[in-house]
């Protein structure tokens, strides 16, 4: 095969899968028992990524919880940036094709839940650093209120 993607053999026309693998452009790729693995466990993540955050964002979102816990509405704010993000995602990976401007929405809300989720992580970890470096003031500032 040379670099333009004619076989030199019969000049049919060649393909490159995205591992690398090359097959008629006539034929179906056949899937290895890998790759099928790999969607199974897509699936599965995908699943029980969805029902977990959900759960997730009921429970830290309790009343009782969230006015004990400071840390509960970060918690709540990444499950429910992680229910967006998998769902946004999952429209894209299982072949929704809705139309253009429902695609962009989809594409700018991934990208937007992608980006979220590191400043969510960062500021709950400031949070964090500064309950735990100056407890006595976020105790004050928490009972002043």
């Amino acid at each position: 095969m040379n670099v333009t993607g004619f076989s030199d053999d019969d000049n049919t026309t060649q393909s490159v899968e995205r591992y690398g693998r090359y097959h008629n452009s006539s034929e179906e790729p056949d899937f290895t028992t890998t790759e099928e693995a790999g969607r199974i466990v897509f699936y599965v993540a995908f699943a029980l990524g969805i029902l977990g955050n959900i759960l997730s964002a009921i429970v830290w979102l309790r009343h009782q919880v969230a006015i004990e816990n400071s840390s509960a509405i970060y918690l709540a704010a990444l499950a429910i940036n992680d229910l967006v993000f998998l769902l946004s995602y999952g429209a894209h990976e299982l072949r929704f094709r809705p139309s253009v401007w429902l695609r962009r929405i989809l594409q700018y809300t991934f990208c937007a839940t992608d980006i979220l989720e590191s400043l969510l992580v960062l500021s709950f970890s400031v949070v964090r650093l500064i309950a735990i470096r100056r407890p006595l003031q976020v105790r004050r500032i928490i009972h002043t209120y």
